[in-house]
């Protein structure tokens, strides 16, 4: 009888976990850090407001976000409308998180409170790396959804007027891919 070789084996095995297992898990990190962070004027329908309450409102929340996140490297923040008074406040910061899944969850139960939100829900994202929260909740009487966004080189959170859990999670992936780009 025949005895087969299992030294092939072994080594095709030794090589897919020393080289396979860093890959799998270090290509979402290299793909989605180093980032930076820019508001343009326009995204889809949404335009960027200037006034100086907006100025105020996007000032103040970038502060905030600083102090939360005081490891972040850039920060941003601000208030987008429509013509039909549909608004949108973006705020968030880029910088390495070490575990973007926790991260996703702080944030949302750092907002919490200040917008009264309801439980919130998981947004299937479709990108390996990036977890994604919603909530409902109450901004000034109105209703809201607060959703925030982080990947392992930025958070990004939205509070959206007008629009349904889903619309907002459509929109922040939408604003996110305009704000945050790689470095390079």
């Amino acid at each position: 009888m025949r005895r087969r070789r299992r030294w092939p084996w072994v080594l095709l095995l030794t090589l897919a976990c020393c080289c396979g297992c860093p890959a799998y898990y270090g290509f979402p990190i290299s793909a989605q850090y180093p980032v930076q962070a820019a508001l343009p004027a326009q995204v889809d329908d949404l335009s960027l407001r200037q006034d100086n309450r907006s100025a105020e409102t996007a000032q103040q929340l970038e502060n905030e976000v600083r102090k939360e996140h005081w490891l972040a490297e850039d920060t941003f923040a601000g208030v987008y409308s429509t013509s039909n008074g549909k608004q949108v406040t973006v705020f968030g910061g880029t910088g390495f998180r070490l575990n973007p899944e926790s991260d996703a969850d702080a944030e949302i139960s750092r907002l919490t409170e200040r917008y009264t939100l309801d439980a919130p829900e998981s947004v299937d994202t479709g990108v390996r790396g990036r977890h994604e929260r919603c909530a409902v909740g109450r901004s000034a009487g109105d209703e809201v959804v607060v959703c925030t966004s982080v990947d392992y080189g930025s958070i990004a959170t939205g509070v959206f007027t007008r629009l349904s859990v889903a619309d907002s999670a459509a929109l922040l992936a939408t604003l996110r891919a305009q704000i945050v780009q790689p470095k390079g």
